[in-house]
């Protein structure tokens, strides 16, 4: 009853926001959906049960597919909350805006829940497929909320590079089945894994199949170079989309990887850690190259996304699975906060551009000091837990791929805590402070301060065990 609640009440906050045709009424759908929907996820594991739609098909939580959930939830929660304050705000700026109604975006704020919960709670590959591909239809009219140019062409770029990837790991899982030795198995994890386990696989095939799914989940992870639609989506859609797109949506395309890795026949294992290792790295390359040279905040972050996906598939080359979860976690409460932060300058400086944004501290002293705050944890300043799991991977990846990590992570330090004082000094003229904006603070305040005591948790314990 659980999960079908999980599925459902998303679906039913869906349709009653569409058809009261109020924005009042939708947000406040929204806000009970998200707070019902995190309660259901607390509650999943003391009374949760498989739930068997046929038999063959059965939605259920592992420890990692529960994981990603319940980072879901939590993060949607927040986003939820937080958009009760920015909407208003947003609509204020705009002049009235003239994008999506409220209550459409509502709706489609939680058929995007809805399919992501699909995501982490499928248990076999086909209905995988189909959850991550729903993700791709339900989020992309989001990214085109303020109905610009820019954003329009975003959206299309994204529906286009994501259907392109989708395709590819439909064929993957395709292949994959026909590498099996039994032609009526079905594609639950469990079935498939027996069969891997029996010996019962044409490895060629298996190796194909592998490519090709692991590019088509890359491309939606924004792994590079599959990650060219990422940058436009995280800069074009609104604040509090782009924290759903970053901290949790990747996520959920990291999980289908994972779920292949762990039933990789042992002869591939070398493969496709390699594999692993190749894309970790340069992701991590090709963020530190436009992190150094990037003049747009949104657009930093989103890149900052691409480099914490190439440590998360690092993590899972290394064997370093835990660490790589607990990374998830910790990445996608900080993101989802800096995202929002970010839109809240954009709200009152109406400019993405880090030059033209002068004087944070004084014009927005409580986002000001967020802005830094958020900026130190996502690049591993103590007491973040991004310090510890990356302390782990660079010990754990050995002294050349460790040392190289570790440069790697030197560089978007320094690039990002400039662009951090560039825009939070004090202008030469006095900066007019803007309290309304400064108040949407309190949802990504809550956010870091619970990374805060995340981080200071695990370091306490670190220092317990000795």
């Amino acid at each position: 009853m659980i999960i079908a609640g999980l599925i459902l009440i998303p679906l039913a906050g869906a349709l009653a926001a569409w058809f009261g045709k109020s924005g009042r009424f939708s947000k406040i759908v929204l806000n009970i959906t998200a707070v019902i929907h995190t309660v259901l996820c607390g509650l999943l594991v003391p009374y949760g049960s498989p739930l068997h739609i046929t038999g063959t098909l059965t939605l259920a939580a592992d420890r990692d597919g529960l994981i990603i959930l319940t980072v879901t939830s939590v993060l949607f929660l927040f986003t939820a909350l937080h958009l009760n304050f920015w909407l208003p705000q947003d609509m204020k700026k705009s002049g009235g805006h003239s994008g999506i109604k409220s209550y459409t975006f509502a709706s489609l704020l939680q058929i995007f829940l809805m399919t992501m919960t699909l995501t982490a709670l499928a248990r076999d590959f086909g209905m995988l497929w189909v959850a991550v591909e729903a993700t791709t239809l339900a989020s992309a009219p989001l990214i085109n909320f303020h109905k610009s140019k820019g954003s329009l062409e975003a959206m299309w770029k994204y529906l286009l590079i994501c259907s392109v990837g989708i395709g590819l790991a439909l064929f993957g899982t395709m292949i994959i089945a026909a590498a099996l030795s039994d032609p009526h198995c079905d594609l639950g994890f469990a079935a498939v894994k027996e069969l891997i386990n029996s010996g019962s696989v044409n490895i060629l095939w298996f190796k194909i199949g592998f490519v090709l799914f692991f590019a088509g989940y890359a491309l939606k992870m924004g792994l590079a170079p599959f990650h060219s639609w990422l940058p436009d989506a995280h800069s074009e859609a609104p604040a509090p989309v782009s924290a759903l797109l970053s901290g949790s949506l990747l996520n959920c395309a990291f999980l289908a990887i994972l779920r292949l890795c762990q039933i990789i026949p042992g002869q591939l294992q070398d493969f496709c850690a390699g594999y692993l290792k190749f894309f970790g790295f340069f992701s991590l390359a090709v963020a530190v190259f436009f992190i150094i040279n990037q003049k747009d905040f949104k657009r930093m972050l989103a890149y900052s996304s691409v480099e914490h996906m190439g440590l998360i598939a690092l993590f899972t080359a290394y064997g370093l699975t835990d660490y790589g979860m607990l990374h998830v976690v910790s990445h996608s409460l900080t993101k989802m906060a800096l995202f929002l932060v970010a839109g809240n300058i954009l709200l009152s400086y109406n400019t993405r551009n880090i030059l033209d944004v002068r004087g944070l501290s004084d014009r927005l002293p409580r986002n000001g000091m967020l802005w830094i705050c958020g900026m130190l944890l996502i690049c591993g300043t103590p007491p973040s837990p991004l310090f510890f799991t990356e302390l782990v991977l660079v010990t754990g990846a050995g002294i050349l791929p460790g040392a190289a990590i570790l440069l790697l992570l030197l560089v978007i330090f320094c690039a990002m805590s400039r662009s951090m004082l560039q825009m939070t000094s004090p202008e030469d003229k006095k900066t007019e402070p803007d309290p309304e904006t400064d108040r949407l603070a309190v949802v990504p305040a809550a956010a870091m301060m619970l990374v805060t005591a995340l981080g200071i948790a695990i370091g306490t314990a670190w220092i317990i065990k000795g």
